[in-house]
C-alpha cells in the first residue's frame, strides 16, 4: 500500500453543526460538500468554508451531480468554482457521480452508460483544471468498471487525481496504484461531529491546493505561538522552503510552512531491540518540548531522538488520537499546532 501522507474526514450538511478547530487539530485535509445539482449550496458550506479558511485548513471540495448530459456537468462544474474562488485560489474539486445520480437520470429518460458517465466526468472535469483547480474523481469499484473510463478521462484532463471509496478491506494492488485518496470507511468517530464520518487517507499532498487563501488579509490571521517556535526550529535546523528561502517566522501555517512539514520525520533509530538517537536538532527540542506541555511530563529537552522520546511521541500520539507510531511526520506535528 502506498505511503498514508495525513487523514481526514468529509462533510456536508449530514454532519448539521462541527467543529472545524477540532477536526483540524488530528487530520490533515477535509471534504465538504460544495453544492448539488442546479446550483443547490449545501446549507453547512459557507460556515465551514469560512472556518477552513480562518484556520488555514487544507480543503478537498465536491459536487454531488445530478446530470445526465455532458453540459449540464459542465455547468455544476462552474457552479462549484464560482463557489471556491469565493475562498480558495486554488484546491481540488471533486465530481461525485453515484447511484442516486444514476436513479435521477433514469427518473428524466435517461440511462447513463459507461459513455456517458465518462463523457461527463470530463465535462466536468476539465472545467475544473481550465479554472486553475485540481480535478479529482470520485468513484467506487462499480463506478470504476461500469461507469468511468478512467484511462479515457486521463488522457483528456491528464492532471486528475483519483478518491476511491471502497470499505472492509484493502483496495486490490491495482486500485492502488491508481488511488489518491482512499475514503476507507463510513462510520468512524472523530472529534469535532457527532455521529458517524466517512473518513480518508491521502496519499498526495495537492501542494497547489496549499495555496493562499482568497479573500483573508494576512494581516488579520492570528499569530500561533506555537507554529512561530516551530518556524525558528526548523530556520537554525536549516530547513528551506520550496524556493529555497528560510521560513518567514510569522506564526501561520502557510503554503511554506506546510511544504517543510512534509520534509520532517523524527525517528529513533532501533538496534538489538532497543532504541536509540536517530533525529537530532532544534525541531526535535521543540517537538520535546510540546510534548511536555501537553503531557505534562519532564523530559530532558535535548534535542536527541533516542528512546524517550520515542515512547513520549506514541503517549502524546494515543492521547490526540493519532496514528501511534513514535515517528513525528506531517500530522503529529500539525495536531500539536493547536493543543
Amino acid at each position: 500500500m502506498k505511503t498514508i501522507l495525513y487523514t481526514g474526514p468529509d462533510i456536508s450538511k449530514h454532519q448539521g453543526n462541527v467543529d472545524i478547530k477540532r477536526i483540524r487539530e488530528t487530520s490533515g485535509r477535509i471534504g465538504l460538500r460544495v453544492g448539488y445539482g442546479k446550483n443547490n449550496i449545501d446549507e453547512q458550506f459557507t460556515k465551514n468554508a469560512l472556518a477552513c479558511v480562518n484556520l488555514n485548513f487544507p480543503v478537498l471540495l465536491y459536487w454531488f451531480s445530478y446530470a445526465f448530459s455532458q453540459p449540464m456537468a459542465e455547468r455544476e462544474a462552474q457552479y462549484c468554482i464560482d463557489q471556491a474562488k469565493k475562498y480558495w485560489k486554488c484546491c481540488p474539486i471533486t465530481f461525485d457521480f453515484e447511484y442516486d445520480s444514476v436513479s435521477y437520470a433514469r427518473k428524466n429518460g435517461v440511462n447513463v452508460t459507461k459513455e456517458l458517465a465518462t463523457n461527463m466526468a470530463i465535462a466536468f472535469l476539465k472545467k475544473v483544471s481550465n479554472s486553475g483547480y485540481i480535478p479529482v474523481l470520485y468513484a467506487n469499484r462499480d463506478y470504476m468498471k461500469n461507469y468511468f473510463d478512467f484511462d479515457a478521462i486521463k488522457k483528456v484532463v491528464p492532471n486528475v487525481y483519483l478518491w476511491f471509496a471502497f470499505y472492509g478491506s484493502n483496495p486490490t494492488l491495482e486500485e492502488q496504484e491508481l488511488l489518491d485518496i482512499w475514503q476507507y470507511s463510513s462510520k468512524e468517530a472523530i472529534a469535532g461531529v457527532s455521529g458517524n464520518v466517512d473518513m480518508n487517507r491521502f496519499y498526495t499532498f495537492f501542494d497547489s491546493g496549499l495555496s493562499e487563501s482568497a479573500n483573508i488579509p494576512k494581516e488579520n490571521t492570528t499569530k500561533n505561538i506555537n507554529i512561530l517556535n516551530f518556524q525558528k526550529a526548523c530556520n537554525l535546523d536549516e530547513y528551506t522552503d520550496s524556493n529555497g528561502n528560510p521560513l518567514e517566522e510569522d506564526g501561520i501555517d502557510g503554503p511554506n510552512t506546510q511544504y517543510v512539514r512534509k520534509k520532517i520525520l523524527l525517528k529513533a533509530v532501533k538496534v538489538d531491540n532497543t532504541y536509540k538517537v536517530g533525529s537530532t536538532g532544534e525541531v526535535v527540542k521543540w517537538w520535546q518540548t510540546r510534548c511536555n506541555e501537553i503531557l505534562g511530563h519532564n523530559q530532558t529537552v535535548d534535542g536527541l531522538y533516542g528512546k524517550t522520546s520515542f515512547n513520549e511521541t506514541k503517549t502524546l500520539q494515543k492521547k490526540l488520537g493519532l496514528e501511534v507510531d513514535g515517528v513525528v511526520g506531517y500530522n503529529s506535528i500539525q495536531a500539536v499546532f493547536y493543543n
